[in-house]
This record gives structure tokens, sequence and C-alpha cells, in this order.
């Protein structure tokens, strides 16, 4: 590559070889200050560029960086999508050649390609990229027979019961349903051995051309000044997904647990990916417009490739505009149709909190249901274990992203798995709730005392009714019960929207405050102390407009 360009065009508009301006330079009739011709096709009428060579970029070609790691990154995201960016070297000639960029993802998105040549010591300004092919078409025996049409064949195969081996030679006419052959007698015939046969092979004579063993993307570019480079390309490809998996294993009193998160990547792709970064993000990323477009925009392609060289064994997390960024600071193989995972987080006797939650229907006159009877209606109540996700509290304070969370309990020297529960994306700071298990001992337990319902007006109704809920705890120690009252359907978002609903103690009651979580759904905080039977009293009004 030389130093100096004494031929250059000085002014940038007429700069003929940079992608964009071939249009102008072409209406120009060609570079002033060098007399170099225009491509035709680019801009204007004329032949097509013609490539002088082809230059074949493979694998083996990739940059290695530094701490052993290879340039290639590898950033997943959400909804089977990940970002594939490489830097190889290359050496391209002056001009107009072809590039062969082999070992692509089978399922990249060739209209999200994003591709920059620079030249040591020149501007990827001198390389202009004027094409670009996308070459899928793979070896496979279907493929084969199917592009040599008209070619000559060979069935071979070994008759069973004498051993011999039989030849059928023919000329393929057609694949449709089975190997149609003409024969050199003039006759036709389907290419299977007569009378049945064993171990049969097709033999071609030659195999035909534009068959790759791998995808690959072809571009055609043009050179200012040639020599060897660094051609950085990146992609969007399908086939990847990722997801956070927790192991949390609490302690026999339930106030401490370990905590393990794990990074779960799924590569169902062919592509295998050597010594490569690797980074996760969590969000919802948008494809609304096209996907590199999305992708330019939704993220920082500097912020997410810079990668660190050292740091914590497990994941690095670090904001990126609404998402986050889990980035692995040490080079990981991921191979070809494979999990793989790799600790994000990994805490030991984090402090727990213990609760207990039931689940109480408040069914209002509208249902129906019977009134001033002994039938009482159970709840059932789950325990819930809470890491407070505080750093001060517990050393964490970072966000959790969505997945599973596996809960396990020591007794003893045994362990139980208890519980399997979803976990949502958590912010940092925020708490984490999960579920941990069932509890029989506590036993909850509501019916509908009485109901009372008028007309109001021609646009709904109202009606009051009374509820009872008794509580006893049949276990060996004081616990929290977290009581949450709904109305039938109020899980459901948005299915409140023709109701006015307020939830109150019976007149004289006393107690903790309740806390209206929505719209129908309220909690209450209760201390519930061994063989005590605590019962509660409440007074449900609903105003519902049609």
């Amino acid at each position: 590559m030389s130093a100096t360009r004494p031929n250059r065009c000085s002014n940038p508009l007429l700069r003929c070889r940079t992608l964009g301006l071939l249009a102008l330079a072409a209406t120009l009739g060609g570079c002033p200050a060098t007399g170099h011709g225009v491509i035709a096709g680019a801009g204007g009428g004329g032949p097509a560029p013609v490539p002088s060579t082809t230059i074949e970029v493979g694998r083996d070609a990739v940059v290695r960086g530094d701490d052993g790691f290879s340039e290639v990154f590898l950033t997943v995201m959400p909804d089977n999508l990940a970002l594939v960016r490489e830097r190889r070297a290359a050496d391209l000639p002056e001009g107009v050649s072809a590039v062969a960029y082999a070992d692509v993802v089978d399922t990249v998105m060739p209209e999200s390609t994003r591709v920059k040549f620079t030249p040591d010591g020149g501007s990827p300004q001198d390389v202009s990229f004027l094409e670009q092919r996308y070459r899928y078409d793979l070896i496979a025996p279907a493929r084969l027979l199917e592009l040599s049409l008209g070619s000559s064949i060979h069935v071979r195969w070994t008759q069973p019961n004498t051993g011999a081996e039989k030849v059928l030679d023919g000329v393929i006419e057609s694949t449709e349903g089975g190997l149609f052959l003409r024969t050199p007698d003039g006759t036709y015939t389907i290419g299977a051995p007569p009378g049945g046969g064993a171990y049969t092979r097709t033999v071609l004579d030659s195999l035909p051309g534009a068959l790759f063993s791998r995808p690959q993307l072809d571009w055609l570019v043009d050179v200012y000044d040639g020599g060897p480079g660094v051609l950085e390309t990146s992609y969007l490809a399908s086939g990847f997904t990722w997801e956070a998996d927790y192991v949390v294993t609490a302690t026999e009193d339930f106030e401490h647990a370990d905590l393990i998160g794990w990074v779960t990547l799924r590569n169902q792709t062919g592509a295998r990916f050597d010594d490569a970064h690797l980074a996760v993000i969590a969000g919802d990323i948008h494809m609304a417009s096209p996907p590199m477009e999305a992708a330019e925009r939704e993220m920082d392609y500097d912020r997410v490739m810079d990668m660190p060289s050292g740091g914590s064994p497990g994941y690095v997390e670090e904001g990126l505009f609404e998402y986050h960024l889990y980035k692995l600071p040490r080079p990981t193989t991921v191979p070809a149709y494979s999990w793989k995972q790799v600790t994000f987080i990994e805490r030991d006797q984090i402090p727990v909190t213990t609760k207990y939650r039931a689940m109480v229907t408040l069914p209002d006159a509208a249902y129906g249901n019977p009134t001033g009877t002994d039938d009482f209606t159970p709840a059932g109540v789950r325990r819930v274990l809470t890491i407070e996700n505080q750093e001060q509290l517990d050393g964490l304070g970072v966000p959790l992203p969505a997945g599973t969370a596996r809960v396990y309990a020591r007794s003893g020297e045994d362990l139980f798995f208890i519980d399997s529960t979803a976990v949502l994306d958590t912010p940092r700071e925020e708490p984490l709730d999960l579920d941990a298990g069932g509890a029989p001992f506590l036993v909850v337990k509501s019916k509908l005392t009485d109901s009372q319902e008028s007309d109001a007006g021609g646009f709904g109704s109202y009606s009051v009714t009374h509820h009872l809920v008794s509580m006893v705890n049949r276990g060996s120690r004081t616990v929290t019960l977290v009581l949450r009252l709904a109305l039938p359907g109020a899980a459901y978002p948005g299915y409140g929207a023709n109701w006015d609903a307020r939830l109150e103690r019976e007149r004289g009651g006393s107690g903790p405050a309740l806390e209206e979580i929505s719209s129908g759904l309220w909690e209450v905080e209760l201390e519930l102390a061994p063989d005590v039977e605590t019962t509660e009293e409440f007074i449900l009004r609903v105003r519902r407009t049609y």
C-alpha cells in the first residue's frame, strides 16, 4: 500500500471510486484528475464491471486478538436473533475483484449485512462495495442429481444372493419422484436395481458447479490502492436463543440461600464460534424496521463489541439504552447445534425473607354464589422467598434477566427440589420473589356470608357482599401470611374496566391496612402464631357499568 497517492482526486465530489458518487462521476464522464474510467452499471449505462480475480476469505483468516480472543463477536438477543461480527485478514488487489466470504452462519439475513474493508495504513473510503450475492446452494444428494440433468451416471449395486456387482449406466433425464435414466441402448428406466439389490451406490462422472459445503457471501469490490487489510462484516442471523437459569438453594430454616445464575445459550445453527467474544442482551428488540436498520438504531456497535479483557469469571453487566448487556470477559467456544451455559452471578449465604401467600377469591352477587351457609372454600397457600437484591443488604443490587428459577432446600445432609418458577426481568435494587413450594400447615378458607344487589339505573348494578376469611397456623412457629383478596377475573389485564370496586373491613374491625394492588385486587399482611385461629371479615362494594 503506497503512502502517497499523487493521482487521487483532491475534490471529494469527484472521487470516482467512492460508493454513492459513482453516478455523479458517470455523469461527468470519468475522473478528470486521474483519467480513471467509471464502472458502468453502478450509476449509468454501459457494460457491467467484470472482476479481474476472485479472493477467497475463509474462517482461517480470522484475526487473533488479545487474551486468547479471536476477532469473532456473537451477541445473542431475544426473539431467536443474534448479531455476528467478524474481522478477517484479506489482501485485495487494486481495481475490481470478487471477494468470496465463506463460512457465514447458515441462517444469515443477507439484507442485514454491513461490510467494511480497512487497508493497512489506508482508509475505508478507498474501497467501494458494488454488489453482494448470497450463495446458499449447498451440496446435498438430491440437489447434486437435480443439477446433473443431462449428465452421465452409474448406478452400482451388489446382488444379495450371489454377491456379484452390477452396473447400470445412463444419462439423467429427470429427478422428479425418483431417478429416471436414458440408457446407452436408447431405452429408459428408473435408476433402481432390477430384482432388488444391496449396497447401492450412485456415481457421477463429474460434479456440477456452483455448489457449496457452507453458505457464503460474495462481493464485487473496487479498490483504489490494493494491498492487505482487515475485512469486517456484521450481519443478523436467526437460530440463537438464550435465557437465564437460576439455581437457589435455601437453608433448612429458609433464612439464607445460595444463588447461581446461568446464561443458557442455544446455538441451533451449523456455525461454530471458536474463542469468541460472547454477549447477551436482555430486553425487547423491535424489528418493525428492516433488520439491520433496527439493529444499528437500537445498539451501539462499539459498545456492544468492545469486550473487556479482564474481570470476574462471570458475565459483566452494563446498561445499553433500555436494554441490559451481559458480556463474558473471557473467550469461549460455541459449537454448532449445542447448548452453552456460563455463570453470570454467584453468591453464597444471601439473606432471604420467607413469607406465605394465600389467594382468596371474593365472589360478589353477580355470580349467584350461595350465602349464609357453613360451606367454606379453601385457598391454596404458597411459600415465597424474597431476595431483596440490594447491594447494601445482600451484595447484589444488579439487574436480573428473565428466565427460570429452580429452588432447592436443605434438610440436614439431604437436598430436596421444591419448586420451579418464572422470573421476570428485574431491575437492579428491586426485589425478586420466588415460589418455594406449598405450605400444608397453613389452613386458609373463606365463605360469602351475605349478599345484596340493586340496579344502578339502566346502566349497571350495585352490589354489597360480606366475606369471612378464617386462618390457622398448624406449624411450630409464627409466620407471616400475605392474604391476597381478589374479585373473580381481577388477575386478567383489562378485565375490571367496567367496575368500580372497594374493599374494607367490617365496621368495628381492626388490623393491618389493606393495600390495593390493582383494580379488584388487594393485599393485607398478617402474623399468625401457632394453633391460633384468626378471622377477618370484609365488605366488598362493586358498581358495574354496562
